[in-house]
């Protein structure tokens, strides 16, 4: 049986808390300057609604994100390696081919490099993905049928002793999350920057 989850939704004019996914979309999809993240108790999504930041996991956990933006045919990738809670490494860049598939390209090639610097720096970690792809075809439950998540895996493969995976949630106020995020799409501006001086 699915453990109990508790959805906590925060708006500039107060929060709330819900038990199921189902009703949790129904409130926030489509509705601006709107957070939402899921917790195992009630307890702490209350705390979160309050203000206060669950205590970061002890170890190392690297977030990692792609972007992507029409007018630029390159995707931008990020990851950032935390430490008992502390920054120790980033690293940003943007794909060196056309992405094939938008963001996921960024996505992967984030993954790809986080656990590169990991073995550079021999170093075990959780990675933190909001994209499902880089767990699921990493670990080979999702068959990887496009070019880039057939290069992804092969790519990841002889690294992946050194990692275990954790999803979260896009845009929901994580603050490595959207630190990555906010890297990663600068990598994109970047990229289109250089673009437009050629």
């Amino acid at each position: 049986m699915p453990k109990q989850k508790f959805y906590a939704i925060k708006r500039p004019e107060g929060g709330q808390i819900v038990d199921s996914w189902e009703v949790c979309e129904t409130l926030v999809r489509g509705e601006k300057g709107v957070k939402y993240k899921s917790f195992s108790s009630r307890l702490e999504a209350e705390a979160w609604l309050n203000g206060v930041e669950a205590e970061e996991p002890k170890g190392v956990r690297v977030y990692v994100d792609g972007s992507f933006m029409p007018g630029c045919d390159k995707a931008g990738w990020a990851f950032v390696v935390i430490e008992n809670g502390k920054e120790i490494a980033r690293g940003s860049g943007y794909t060196a081919f056309a992405a094939e598939s938008r963001n996921i390209d960024g996505e992967c090639m984030a993954s790809y490099q986080a656990m590169r610097w990991l073995d550079l720096n021999d170093k075990y970690a959780t990675i933190c993905h909001d994209y499902e792809g880089i767990a699921r075809w990493a670990r080979g439950e999702w068959q990887a049928k496009s070019h880039i998540a057939q290069q992804y895996v092969a790519a990841v493969k002889p690294l992946l002793f050194r990692v275990k995976f954790e999803k979260v949630a896009a845009h929901t106020g994580v603050k490595w999350n959207e630190l990555v995020d906010s890297l990663a799409k600068e990598a994109v501006k970047k990229a289109t920057q250089e673009k437009d001086k050629s």
